[in-house]
């Protein structure tokens, strides 16, 4: 990992990822001037992905969320370098993907301050070939054995000690080859064994749940569920 700063910007970067690394990968404008610009996800906030010469990349930017974030939309209270929101979130995906966990390698990291706050990106690359699990199941239903695959994948991070902050059924991906992945490690980090890992597939099942409720085609139900449970308990 290298490390740049440059007046109020201090950067992480993994120069694997980058054919020539600098600072203006992290601003859209450069991917556009580039005619780089592959697609975006728009939720709460816009995620961009992008393509260099190394191959494609999710460009975020973070936001704050509930009422704090009507006032301070994107910017946080300084904090030490290593637990600002992007280094964090890199820290974390660092370690995982060095133990061959299916998550996007931490590509880039940055923090720029301003007096007391600071605003941060992060870039990822992307999962080719890959859609989250709400999207697949508003179009076709998975089968017992995509079902137990994704449990299994869950309970690896369990038993690495990740405790996802945002376990829902968005985070989860499926690939082409029927890999699943967890993606958005904001706010994660390593705890040791405890009841959060059953508190943490709580909180999976009420996003399944609630997506059931707001599609009117939705290819889920609690047999899926059961199948998943059968495979996270293979993991033991």
């Amino acid at each position: 990992m290298e490390r740049i700063e440059h007046g109020s910007e201090i950067i992480w970067y993994d120069p694997e990822c980058f054919g020539d690394f600098h600072r203006d990968l992290f601003e859209i404008d450069y991917w556009r001037e580039q005619n780089a610009i592959r697609g975006k996800s728009v939720g709460r906030n816009t995620t961009w992905f992008v393509e260099d010469e190394v191959g494609q990349k999710v460009l975020r930017h973070y936001y704050r969320g509930g009422m704090i974030g009507r006032v301070m939309e994107d910017t946080f209270l300084h904090v030490a370098e290593s637990k600002s929101r992007a280094m964090a979130e890199f820290t974390v995906l660092a370690k995982l993907h060095r133990k061959g966990l299916p998550v996007p390698q931490p590509c880039a990291a940055r923090m720029i301050r301003s007096n007391f706050v600071y605003r941060a990106d992060i870039i990822l690359t992307r999962i080719e070939g890959a859609q989250d699990l709400v999207a697949i199941l508003k179009e076709r239903e998975l089968s017992t054995e995509q079902w137990q695959g994704i449990g299994y994948t869950i309970r690896r991070f369990h038993n690495a000690g990740l405790y996802h902050a945002d376990l829902n059924s968005h985070n989860i991906l499926l690939d082409d080859n029927d890999k699943s992945w967890l993606i958005d490690f904001d706010k994660c980090h390593f705890r040791q064994p405890g009841s959060w890992a059953r508190e943490n597939m709580e909180r999976l099942l009420r996003s399944f749940r609630k997506e059931q409720g707001l599609h009117q085609e939705f290819h889920w139900d609690e047999q899926d569920w059961k199948a998943l449970l059968k495979g996270y308990y293979k993991g033991i």
